[in-house]
């Protein structure tokens, strides 16, 4: 073994390397440079999967000094949109206790796929308007997964099944609804009909008694 990797420090520097790399891969985040201040963004929890509970994951620092930038519970907000289906809502952040300049806003996905951030606000006198697009869109952080996989032993139903289910329970339920009220419909304009020949049957009898009435006192 060469005498320099027999030193300790020697060792913790390459441990240290090893640990920061390692960090890096696993840590599914977008960075950039918005101003003199740097976001990293990305879920929570990485992987994300649908069903579970997660969270949009912000941090804040100085660019120049890498310190953290603490309120900005109070001066950002935070859109977020599932993109294959364009539903988007706006959430709140709230700070992460003991942690500064650490923000999130709880979130639990119902759908996989790509998702997008879009922060806004004001930083001290800057604006903000900042978008990040999961991996799907060209970001760095995490689609949402399907949880299916996760599921043992019994496979449980995913949300949106449920929905299309219901979906499909309110159609069918309309449908027979639709046609209930066209066989009334139909029913009602039927004794409407008979009602009417009735009334005209009565008339032309009358008419015809009246006639015969007639001839009988011109004999």
């Amino acid at each position: 073994m060469p005498r320099a990797l027999r030193r300790p420090g020697v060792w913790c520097v390459v441990a240290l390397i090893t640990i920061v790399s390692l960090g890096t891969t696993a840590y599914g985040h977008a960075r950039r440079e918005v101003g003199p201040y740097r976001f990293v963004v990305g879920f929570l929890v990485e992987p994300a999967y649908e069903g579970l509970k997660n969270g949009v994951d912000l941090r804040v620092l100085q660019t120049d000094t890498e310190a953290p930038l603490e309120g900005l519970q109070e001066t950002l907000q935070v859109e977020v949109t599932h993109v294959p289906s364009m539903v988007g809502k706006v959430l709140k952040l709230r700070a992460l206790y003991r942690d500064p300049g650490h923000y999130t806003a709880d979130l639990i996905p119902t759908a996989p796929g790509q998702y997008r951030f879009r922060f806004f606000g004001t930083i001290q006198d800057m604006t903000v308007q900042e978008t990040f697009d999961s991996k799907s869109g060209g970001g760095q952080f995490d689609d949402v997964e399907s949880s299916l996989d996760l599921q043992f032993p019994v496979r449980l139903p995913e949300i949106r099944e449920i929905a299309n289910a219901v979906r499909g329970t309110q159609q069918t339920t309309q449908q027979a609804q639709d046609a209930a009220l066209t066989a009334q419909a139909g029913l009602t304009a039927t004794r409407t009909f008979a009602i009417v020949g009735a009334v005209l049957g009565a008339l032309g009898l009358a008419t015809g008694v009246g006639a015969m009435v007639v001839a009988a006192r011109k004999r």
